[in-house]
């Protein structure tokens, strides 16, 4: 499949909002080195890892991030337009427990109440 200038422009967005080069790659049906080419001469490549002062993986979130922890982190993701792993990771570094965990966890006392 071939990519569009506007797709690749979209591409260093996501890029820069967090979203790895393998999950674009998969995202746009294109080759890891075509998209690492091309993001390579449009931005600064981060490091491999855990990008530095996490907190900041997205320091300017709107306010569709207030349900972070409330919704399913992929309702999440398909809102703000990043993948899944990063609204987790956003969440799991602010120290917010999963609306999953917080659905087992409600689950759980309501049982002990119940005894």
């Amino acid at each position: 499949m071939k990519i569009t200038e506007e797709q690749l422009k979209k591409c260093v967005a996501e890029y820069e909002a967090g979203d790895s080069m393998a999950v674009l790659a998969k995202r746009y049906e294109v080759s890891l080195t075509t998209l690492r080419n091309y993001i390579c001469d449009k931005t600064t490549i981060r490091s491999q890892g855990p990008i530095a002062g996490t907190p900041g993986l997205r320091k300017e979130r709107g306010p569709e991030w207030d349900d972070l922890g409330k919704v399913p982190d992929a309702e999440l993701a398909e809102r703000v337009g990043c993948s899944r792993q990063n609204v987790a990771r956003v969440r799991e570094v602010l120290g917010i427990p999963s609306a999953r965990d917080l659905e087992i966890f409600a689950r759980m006392s309501k049982a002990n109440k119940d005894d």
